[in-house]
Parts: structure tokens; C-alpha cells; sequence
């Protein structure tokens, strides 16, 4: 069978090109369109070199695999090696996926015209095959894409809070919400808004049964007990609801494990009366402000105040 080699070299850089691209729009990478085609050019001629020279396994698959990040360091001019390594990831992912729906089309169309040799794939079968392989997997991909990372923007919202208060400990699933900017009027103190019933280990179920009293100015018989809690009236608005109050209270600190684990003594707990969320995935909200505003306090420190 007679292999043309300008045709294959066409045949893998339109594959590589569309890869290369995949892989910069998934990973949000900047896109450089010269440079992208410099690195498909590379991976084409790799292609053709590994064919007339055969390696073998596992001196192929060493040179595969510098020749793959020799692509990531053309096409995307990173310097960083976490986004080196997540680039090169999905680079594979992208390239299995289109790699399997070429298959899939090329032995569809024309299967008696196509051979395996020296780790490529050579044949009589039309170049548009491979740019509608290409076109199909960037689009499965794509849609793939989409689904997990929806899923993990939900996840990766969720963090483990930890509020300290007068000896007494709760631990609780909170979500990061950027819409969240509440602070108490005053000090202008950064507001957790938490579910009422989340705060039983550390608040009597007295005073938090009594939450609309206490708003209302109806005090318990045990006024001791509420002065005690330095409660703050703290005003919100939201969806429905224009002109709301909230009871908070200062606790001792709190812990915020995120990526990092962070102690503050600097916020102020808001009890909400109600629900958060239905399915019970968090029962408190935290605004982003207080993540990028971190102030790391020590424990010692926290409880000398």
C-alpha cells in the first residue's frame, strides 16, 4: 500500500489542531492560534518520524509523552507547573476521546483500506473523515465538559464550618455565596447566616425557639440568659423580603476549612429562621468576602479574649 506522507502529515495536523484547541477552550487556557498550530505541526511530524523509525514500546511511549508536553509548552506558553499538568491531563482526555470516535468512523466507512503500522494509522480514507471525527469528539467533550464541571462548581462551593462559643462546639456544612455581603450596621463585622436548628449544641432551644419573640421586643421570662448572648439586631434585605431581621451573636471564633484551614474572631453569627436549602446540603451561608479577606488568628489568642 502506498502511504503519502503530505497527506498524512494534512490528516494529523487538522486532528491535533482541533485537540490542541479543545483542550485550550476546556482548560480556559488562553488561546493563540499560530501557536497552537506550531505545536499541531510538531505533533504531525512526530507522527511521521515515529513511523519511519520505529521506536518500540517503551521508547515510544517516553518519547510520546515528552513530545505531549513539548505541545503543551508550544500551544499554550505555560510557565506554571500545576497548570502544565492540568493542561496536559485533559490534553489526553480530549485525545482518547477523539482518538475513539475516529476509530469508530474511519472502520464505519472504509475498513478494508486501513492498517496499523509503526504506531500509525494509515489508509486510502478521506481527510473530511478526520475533520468530522474532530468536530464530533470536540462537541462530546464539550457537552461533557459542561455536566462535571456544573457538578463541581456546586461542590467546590461547599466548605465544613466550625463555630466555638462558650465552651460549646458545632461543626456544619456551609456554602460559599458570593451574593452574600451582610454585615452587622454598627462594625461593619462580617455576618454567617445560620440555621436556627444548626445552633442547638451551642444555643439553649429556649432562646432559639423564641427567635420572633426576641425580634419583636416579647422577652423570655429569663432576660439574664438573653443579655448573656449579647444578641445584635442586625437588618437584611433579600429576595421577598425587603426589610427583615436577623438575632446574631459573637462567637468565640470559628474555624473556616476550606483549601486551608482558617480561625477568625472576627464575624458574627446570624440566626436565620427557616430553611436555607431543602435538601439539607448546607444549613448556613458564608460570603466570599470573608474567604479573600482571610485574618488568621491563633486559638490562644481567640480565647484570651
Amino acid at each position: 500500500m502506498k502511504i503519502y506522507l503530505d497527506i498524512v502529515l494534512l490528516e494529523n495536523f487538522i486532528m491535533n489542531y482541533i485537540i490542541i484547541f479543545s483542550t485550550a477552550i476546556i482548560s480556559k487556557s488562553k488561546i493563540n492560534y499560530l501557536k497552537i498550530g506550531i505545536a499541531s505541526l510538531v505533533a504531525g511530524l512526530y507522527s511521521i518520524l515515529n513511523y519511519l523509525w520505529n521506536l518500540g514500546n517503551v521508547g515510544s511511549f517516553l518519547v510520546k509523552f515528552l513530545i505531549s508536553i513539548l505541545i503543551i509548552l508550544i500551544g499554550f506558553d505555560s510557565h506554571k507547573i500545576k497548570t502544565i499538568v492540568k493542561q496536559l491531563i485533559l490534553f489526553y482526555l480530549v485525545s482518547f476521546t477523539f482518538g475513539g470516535i475516529a476509530f469508530m468512523l474511519l472502520f464505519l466507512v472504509n475498513p478494508a483500506n486501513i492498517v496499523f503500522e509503526n504506531g500509525l494509522l494509515v489508509g486510502s480514507y478521506p481527510v473530511k473523515i478526520t475533520i468530522v471525527g474532530g468536530i464530533v469528539g470536540f462537541v462530546v467533550i464539550a457537552c461533557v465538559s459542561y455536566i462535571i464541571k456544573d457538578r463541581l462548581r456546586t461542590k467546590s462551593m461547599l466548605c465544613d464550618l466550625e463555630i466555638f462559643y462558650k465552651g460549646n462546639y458545632q461543626k456544619l456544612k456551609t456554602m460559599i455565596d458570593t451574593g452574600n455581603f451582610l454585615k452587622e450596621p454598627i462594625s461593619q463585622t462580617d455576618v454567617i447566616i445560620v440555621e436556627k436548628n444548626s445552633l442547638r449544641g451551642i444555643i439553649s432551644d429556649e432562646i432559639l425557639d423564641n427567635i420572633d419573640n426576641i425580634i419583636q421586643g416579647k422577652w423570655l421570662d429569663s432576660k439574664e440568659e438573653i443579655y448573656s448572648y449579647k444578641f445584635k439586631v442586625i437588618p437584611f434585605s433579600s429576595l421577598g423580603n425587603d426589610n427583615g431581621l436577623l438575632i446574631g451573636f459573637k462567637p468565640d471564633y470559628i474555624k473556616i476549612l476550606d483549601e486551608e484551614e482558617c480561625i477568625r474572631n472576627d464575624v458574627i453569627i446570624g440566626i436565620y429562621n427557616g430553611k436555607l436549602c431543602k435538601s439539607n446540603l448546607y444549613t448556613s451561608l458564608i460570603g466570599l468576602d470573608i474567604l479573600t479577606n482571610k485574618k488568621t488568628f491563633s486559638k490562644e489568642s481567640t480565647m484570651r479574649e
